[in-house]
């Protein structure tokens, strides 16, 4: 037993590594063909089937076979429902392995015979049990990663319908649930004027929208021709209405409408029109309402994703602030602590504002995230980063970023600039360096653009800041940019010694006493790191 235990910690760091290659897999088929390659690499395994049962499916579907299958290869699929890893006796085939998942779907796997033609003993039984327990975490994190890809396109989408969902979807369903009222309108007409026959026409532009009759359909383009009609019209949310009465009715029969019964229509056609303005303008509020609700979720959201308090980092003095615009902004920080002790700086700014702009933080945040759960290097970090915002955004979405990799106990910071604002070193000396080495903005482009990264050594007395445009840029009555009149170097070096804390507050109140009462007009988001020991 302890040689098994020794040979399986020899197994741990390869098993992980494993583990890392199937949870990125694109597909299932992707998925078993990896599989395929860890059980032969693990288990020296020659030859093997991989199948997958869908959640209530009887019926295996092969997602992988190493050699080409023969028909004789069904009737050796046991029906169980449960764990298990059954020897069987066929010609290619020596296990065979059923394991359900917690969705209820199954994964079945046919094993042949091992390369050295041995037979399966006690190590190789122990060793897949851990391998399929690797299957069934990376199967989870795969379907977590593909439920993840939907519904951020599914939330990319959403972002598309807010635009247009009030001059569109209201419209149209305001439409639908006005039928009635356009079918009583022309029934209360009918009876007010004593017609005996009356069609109402909706148009858009020239096209004819709908048509509706009362008592019953006919005929109307010779009536219109007649004199025994009159017509009152009005335009409302680009649709013309277009009242239409046809032969009043007397005790001497059929009569031509006098100057009454038009009063009457067009007073009645102007109530008509107000009743749909003011129905139309109900459902806009109450559909404001929803939206202004679910953007408030988003912000909350957002929110979240911003860190509440940084973390503590020996020998240095960390803080930041975020000030969005609306409910929910486009910046956004983040300090991550790294399993090897170091720590990662994020500071990014979507273009524009608003929901679109919260999404686009979203999927940088879970992306971030996602990637740091290996070894990585900053440079090919970021141009996955690239490729997956392109993915997830449209073509007027980008994200400008800065991102740093600080060795607390070296000094050493490693950054790389995605087309933002420079990050300010300011120095013990008071001098003041730019970093601005890396490449374009987040989202650009679909290619693999390669990204540089610039090194420096922080010594005690040295700061960093990082900031979005929102600082730089923020206006004053006059239309004045801060940066333009007061400059953000000079207020670095007019900073006497002082807390993070308190460096961030004394520049948000430098801000306000710049733009005066003027609108905050972006974001602002600030981050400043000093080192202060040796």
């Amino acid at each position: 037993m302890d040689k098994i235990v020794e040979k399986l910690q020899l197994q741990n760091g390869a098993l992980q590594q494993s583990f890392r290659i199937l949870s990125r897999s694109n597909n299932l088929e992707i998925f078993a063909k990896n599989f395929y390659n860890v059980l032969h690499e693990k288990l020296q395994v020659e030859n093997a089937v991989i199948l997958f049962k869908y959640k209530g499916s009887i019926d295996w579907q092969v997602l992988f076979s190493k050699r080409k299958l023969h028909s004789d290869y069904q009737h050796i699929l046991l029906p169980a429902n449960e764990f298990s890893i059954s020897t069987i006796n066929h010609s290619e085939f020596k296990v065979f392995i059923n394991y359900p998942l917690a969705d209820s779907a199954a994964f079945g796997i046919l094993l042949g015979e091992k390369l050295d033609k041995s037979k399966y003993n006690n190590f190789d039984r122990v060793l897949l049990q851990f391998i399929l327990h690797q299957l069934d975490n990376a199967y989870h994190f795969y379907i977590a990663r593909t439920k993840e890809k939907q519904l951020t396109f599914s939330l990319n989408h959403r972002v598309l319908q807010l635009n247009s969902l009030i001059d569109t979807s209201i419209e149209v369903s305001r439409l639908q649930e006005g039928r009635h009222l356009l079918h009583l309108a022309l029934e209360r007409v009918l009876a007010l004027t004593n017609a005996s026959k009356g069609m109402l026409r909706i148009k858009m532009g020239t096209r004819v929208l709908e048509k509706i009759f009362f008592p019953f359909p006919f005929k109307s383009k010779k009536m219109e021709m007649g004199k025994y009609k009159i017509s009152a019209s009005f335009r409302f949310n680009h649709k013309i209405y277009s009242f239409y009465l046809f032969e009043k009715e007397s005790r001497e029969g059929i009569v031509t409408f006098d100057e009454i019964d038009q009063l009457l229509l067009d007073a009645f056609t102007r109530q008509v029109h107000v009743s749909l303005e003011n129905n139309f303008l109900y459902e806009q509020s109450l559909e404001k309402e929803r939206i202004e609700y679910e953007i408030s979720l988003a912000g909350t959201i957002q929110k979240n994703l911003i860190p509440e308090k940084l973390p503590e980092i020996k020998g240095y003095d960390l803080y930041g602030i975020n000030i969005p615009t609306k409910h929910v902004g486009g910046d956004y920080y983040d300090c991550i602590p790294l399993q090897d002790g170091r720590y990662m700086f994020i500071m990014a700014d979507v273009s524009g504002k608003g929901v679109s702009a919260a999404l686009l933080v979203s999927t940088l945040h879970a992306s971030v995230h996602a990637y740091l759960n290996g070894p990585f290097e900053l440079e090919t970090l970021v141009q996955k980063l690239n490729q997956v915002i392109y993915q997830a955004s449209t073509i007027d979405k980008y994200i400008t970023a800065v991102f740093s990799i600080l060795n607390p106990g070296k000094g050493e910071l490693i950054t790389v600039n995605a087309g933002h604002n420079p990050t300010y070193i300011l120095r013990n000396n008071r001098l003041i360096e730019e970093v601005v080495t890396g490449g374009i903005p987040l989202g650009m482009v679909p290619m693999a653009i390669p990204y540089v990264s610039s090194k420096t050594v922080l010594k005690a007395g040295d700061s960093v800041l990082y900031y979005t445009d929102g600082v730089t840029e923020a206006m004053n009555e006059k239309q004045e940019e801060y940066d333009d009149i007061r400059s953000l170097k000079n207020f670095l070096n007019s900073q006497k010694a002082s807390t993070a804390q308190n460096t961030i507050s004394e520049l948000i109140a430098d801000l306000g006493n710049f733009t005066g009462n003027t609108p905050q007009s972006d974001d602002i988001t600030a981050l400043y790191l000093s080192k202060i020991d040796s």
